[in-house]
């Protein structure tokens, strides 16, 4: 049997409009469990082919984000172009846009403009704000919601300068609760026979996200922030670093074992985990001068032994080659550019029958997308004569 016929949301046809990562990702994760996917790019693609290095119009945002959609490239600033898309959006199940509120309605393609043709649409809005208010109309990106929403305080350095998490993690985030609350939509949809319009803002995800911490924050007043145990942090090693979290006090007195600090067993100021705290600054640098003698796999092999719970300080290249993500298969490798195999991670959850297939140049599905909606060979060629679509485009390019 067809692996795709096993999967939860085989049949299921999403319209993405959206760009960049948020939006893209919600309707990947749609994908990878089943749905088939139709990208609407602009004639010149979205906005994230030109952000990094770029190899036939696809750089590692359009690729890790679009694998296996299908492209078409419409011009939505005319009137062909919107007709276009409309006749699209009334034979699929769900649509996904990112624009700024009130883009999509001054287009004529908003949700109660569209909802009447097709009463069971899911109209998926990812935004940067939400839908209203102060900030609704504000650009918005991965990084100023890093800083807006207390992230980058979070994550500050040793000197108490904040500092920007190194990923897109915000944007990431967004995409899985734009899912959630789609595959919610879709439940409700089977129950009452209705879609809806359903929002989801980067505001929201970034607030979601960091749900414990800013409890934390709420309990502990004014007071510095401070670890979820002691010892809880990365050491230095002979040959590399190690992680170590001692949770609670059963753990920690591994770790005295493990490191050979029997003292410390005795010591009633290391007895419980509030007690410890107090004396944080002591036992990591006793720690730190303990851990850099020996090797990490030297560690690692003696904390695990001992119960504690710690892991290496991996790059991607070591992350890639781990014996427990080889086990679990949980990358994929897709052939993007001829010979050249890049790693993709799936996505969490999804079953692992269906084979990932590559992200498309931007309109390279145009012409089959159109044959798809009943348009005439006649009709394409006159929607490509007037603009009102295109693809593909996208050259080879080294920068």
């Amino acid at each position: 049997m067809d692996p795709a016929l096993l999967l939860p949301y085989s049949g299921l046809s999403v319209l993405d409009l959206s760009q960049g990562i948020a939006g893209p990702y919600c309707a990947e994760i749609l994908l990878q469990n089943g749905a088939t996917v139709t990208k609407v790019e602009p004639p010149s693609g979205d906005w994230s082919r030109g952000i990094g290095l770029a190899i036939e119009g696809l750089t590692a945002l359009t690729v890790a984000n679009n694998l296996g959609k299908r492209s078409i490239c419409v011009d939505a600033a005319s009137d062909h172009g919107r007709e276009v898309i409309r006749r699209l959006a009334g034979k699929a199940d769900v649509l996904v846009e990112s624009f700024r509120p009130g883009v999509m309605d001054r287009l004529g393609l908003s949700w109660d403009s569209l909802a009447p043709e097709n009463p069971g649409l899911v109209y998926v809005s990812v935004t940067g704000f939400g839908p209203d208010g102060p900030y609704a109309d504000r650009p918005a990106s991965d990084s100023t919601l890093q800083a807006l929403s207390g992230l980058m305080v979070a994550n500050q350095d040793e000197r108490g300068a904040p500092r920007k998490v190194g990923i897109l993690v915000v944007d990431v985030m967004t995409g899985v609760f734009a899912a959630h609350a789609t595959a919610a939509a879709l439940y409700r949809r089977a129950m009452r026979g209705k879609g809806e319009h359903v929002h989801v803002s980067l505001l929201e995800a970034a607030a979601a996200m960091q749900g414990t911490a800013i409890v934390d924050r709420a309990l502990n007043g004014a007071r510095p922030p401070r670890p979820v145990s002691v010892p809880a942090g990365t050491f230095r090693t002979l040959d590399g670093f190690v992680n170590v979290t001692s949770l609670h006090d059963k753990m920690f007195a591994g770790l005295c074992r493990a490191t050979e600090k029997m003292e410390w067993l005795d010591d009633s100021r290391m007895k419980t985990a509030n007690s410890r705290f107090a004396h944080a600054a002591e036992i990591n640098e006793a720690l730190e001068q303990t851990f850099r003698v020996k090797s990490t796999e030297h560690w690692l092999r003696v904390l695990r032994q001992h119960g504690v719970v710690c892991g290496p300080v991996n790059g991607y290249e070591d992350f890639l080659q781990d014996e427990q993500v080889r086990h679990a298969a949980i990358f994929d490798h897709v052939r993007q550019f001829g010979e050249e195999v890049l790693p993709i991670p799936r996505v969490p959850g999804a079953p692992r029958g269906a084979v990932l297939r590559p992200a498309p140049r931007a309109g390279a599905d145009t012409d089959a997308v159109l044959r798809d909606h009943c348009y005439t060979e006649a009709e394409i060629r006159a929607l490509r004569e007037s603009g009102a679509v295109a693809g593909p485009v996208g050259d080879r390019e080294t920068d």
